[in-house]
């Protein structure tokens, strides 16, 4: 049987050389569970990273098949040693297993057994033990309907324990074997991943990060045999199986920094994919598939296809009128509208969709069960609309070369407009057409159709801040600025305004405007209800400027372009994620007291990237008794890799120190 590997190891030569000598001068883990060496107990520093709070000393996966009868499952047998060092790690002594119930369906769920923990303390020299009981160990509920967590909660943790846990999850889903992250919050000194899988399925494994030890990666075949016993035929079969073990050491923590969606999703790990199966006496199942075969897979499916095919309010349409509406997009926002008077976003997220009697039912459904209606309403009004999918910002991206529903997260809807194509998604409650969340903004996302000559399509534009602030006001004698901001936001910008408007307690939910520099004296928003019209909004201010001997300093800025702190550390572990693409302008005008005038006016600036990614101008001027400020910002890009962080901080902090360069206000 044909296995096939990919090792996708971003690895310079240097870091490999690197990475390999590191490993060579590490001491062997301690696998001896139940046992912390007298080093762990004593240890107060982890050495490669003097700031941690906590490390994982050693933690084990062990990944293999059981074959019993007709049934097979996949066990993950797993082990781990932590040491709490400062105060901060003592949350670490909170294990959290995940695993999968899917409403608790026979041959399709995952158990948790065999849990052990225990923690270990130095009292009094001597070593002292404090098991994990019943009592400290809780089940609650996952974001995800399909998962629950079991909780460990461990006793007597403090600054120098050391914990240690154990744990089996038994799996009906033997297709489907677990994504195994080999780094978390803490650092890890070792970790290893082994894996068995009979040679009756094939596979393919794949690793992604830039972490590993190349040295450490072996494959061979095992001595294990696998019994397979077919009740029904009488027969016995037995197979040999594939090892892989994975190793790494000295691994950096995830570290959880300002825009990035998940460090997780930049996290080394191994991904395996069972392609095909051939156990004795049955037939062949292949279950890689192409893109194309992945598209009529799900079209054939009742939870996905079959519910774009009867458009369930065609009463209601015709009632409306909505089938004479000549102007496509007039029709098409009427559809929308129509379908939300019926149908609320259930704040849930999914790439299939239920049945839709039992949605309108409830009168609620997730963004797909709410696409897969607009999709059908769409279609019997003669407008071409498709689903497309997508893996999650936080996920994984897209490969067109790697075919693979694993990493598919949720839907959207399409409407083909012949020379542009536009997007919907039920989730978003606030805007209707091309504005969607900022967690599906993918460079890569798939249309399902029966004929997809040109399938793959660029989501990041379909969430564009526009935004644009005028503010004009007076300075008097005392340095007292009086200002009024008339703000316009379109697109993401007005949709994000609307949300932040409707669920804000502060008087001023604009946050240019939240700062202790800024007395907020009014505030007006209009273009909430109608969210086919940009929001605008009327804020009246104070702000008292610098005046001393008879000198005012007037910031060419009064509101910041971007938040400083986001750029505020000196080093970055993760990519950088804008959010949304931006476009934002900020013009100002203010008007000097009379018998003082403006004895300097600061330089212009203008920065941008190599590749105009980003572009930051500030151009003062002066005219007259009045002072002035355009300034514009572009974010045209949203991911950055970290390589490029020290340039994009260095034009932030030129930019933000501009903006505070100030004008010269001096009484005549």
């Amino acid at each position: 049987m044909r296995h096939t590997i990919f090792f996708t190891l971003l690895l310079s030569l240097s870091l490999i050389a690197t990475t390999n000598t590191l490993a060579q001068n590490l001491a062997e883990p301690n696998l001896k569970w139940g046992h912390p060496t007298q080093q762990e107990l004593e240890m107060t520093e982890y050495t490669p990273d003097p700031d941690a709070d906590a490390v994982v000393l050693c933690k084990t996966t062990n990944v293999h098949y059981i074959i019993t009868k007709d049934v097979l499952q996949v066990l993950y047998e797993v082990k781990g040693r932590i040491k709490i060092l400062k105060p901060e790690g003592i949350k670490h002594a909170n294990v959290d297993i995940y695993y999968i119930v899917n409403d608790g369906a026979e041959g399709n769920r995952e158990e948790v057994s065999q849990v052990k923990g225990t923690t270990f303390n130095i009292v009094n020299g001597q070593l002292d033990r404090s098991e994990l009981t019943s009592n400290m160990i809780n089940t609650i509920k996952a974001s995800d309907p399909n998962q629950k967590v079991l909780s460990l909660l461990f006793p007597d943790a403090k600054v120098g324990s050391i914990i240690e846990y154990e744990y089996t999850i038994t799996s009906d889903l033997y297709l489907e074997v677990k994504d195994w992250v080999a780094q978390c919050e803490m650092p890890v000194a070792y970790t290893k991943y082994d894996v068995t899988i009979p040679e009756w399925f094939g596979f393919y494994v794949q690793t992604i990060g830039n972490e590993y030890n190349t040295s450490r990666i072996t494959q061979q075949r095992t001595n294990k045999r696998f019994l397979y016993i077919m009740e029904t035929a009488g027969s016995e079969y037995e197979s040999m199986g594939v090892n892989f073990v994975f190793e790494g050491r000295k691994l950096t923590p995830l570290k959880n920094e300002p825009l990035i969606f998940s460090p997780q999703a930049y996290a080394q790990r191994v991904i395996i994919d069972i392609n095909n199966e051939s156990l004795p006496r049955r037939t062949k199942i292949q279950y890689s598939m192409t893109w194309d075969e992945i598209d009529q897979y799900l079209l054939k499916q009742n939870n996905f296809g079959k519910l774009l095919k009867s458009n369930p309010f065609k009463k209601e349409m015709k009632k409306a009128g909505i089938y004479q509406i000549n102007n496509i997009d007039e029709k098409i926002t009427a559809i929308a509208k129509l379908l939300r008077q019926h149908v609320k976003w259930n704040g849930q997220y999914s790439l299939y969709g239920n049945p839709t009697n039992q949605v309108l039912k409830r009168g609620t459904g997730s963004n797909s069960d709410i696409n897969f209606m607009f999709i059908a309403m769409l279609n019997d009004a003669g407008i071409n609309a498709y689903p497309a999918v997508l893996s999650y910002r936080n996920c994984d991206i897209l490969d067109e070369n790697h075919p693979t529903m694993k990493t598919l997260s949720s839907s959207i809807a399409v409407i083909d407009r012949g020379d542009k194509f536009q997007v919907f998604d039920g989730s978003v409650e606030n805007a209707i057409i091309d504005i969607l969340p900022t967690n599906f903004l993918v460079s890569k996302a798939r249309i399902i159709k029966k004929e997809n000559n040109n399938p793959w399509i660029n989501l990041e534009d379909k969430g564009i801040e526009r935004s644009g602030y005028k503010i004009t006001g007076e300075i008097n004698q005392n340095g007292k600025l009086t200002a009024t901001c008339i703000s316009t936001h379109s697109d993401k910008a007005a949709e994000q305004m609307r949300s932040a408007i409707r669920s804000s307690i502060e008087e001023c939910p604009n946050k240019k405007f939240q700062s202790s520099q800024i007395t907020v004296n009014g505030y007006k928003a209009q273009g909430l209800d109608d969210i086919e019209v940009p929001v605008s909004e009327i804020i009246n201010f104070s702000s008292q400027l610098n005046c001393n001997d008879g000198i005012i300093t007037l910031p060419q800025l009064i509101v910041p372009f971007i938040d400083e702190k986001l750029f505020k550390s000196e080093t970055r572990y993760n990519p950088i994620e804008f959010p949304t693409k931006v476009n934002e302008t900020i013009d100002i005008a203010f008007t000097i007291p009379d018998g003082w005038e403006v004895v300097d006016v600061p330089a212009p600036i203008s920065l941008n990237t190599s590749d105009n990614s980003i572009i930051m101008t500030i151009t003062p001027s002066l005219t007259g008794n009045t002072v002035k400020v355009s300034s514009q910002l572009l974010i045209n890009r949203l991911v950055f890799n970290k390589r490029d962080y020290n340039g994009i901080k260095n034009l932030v902090d030129r930019i933000v120190k501009q903006s505070k360069e100030p004008f010269i206000i001096k009484k005549k």
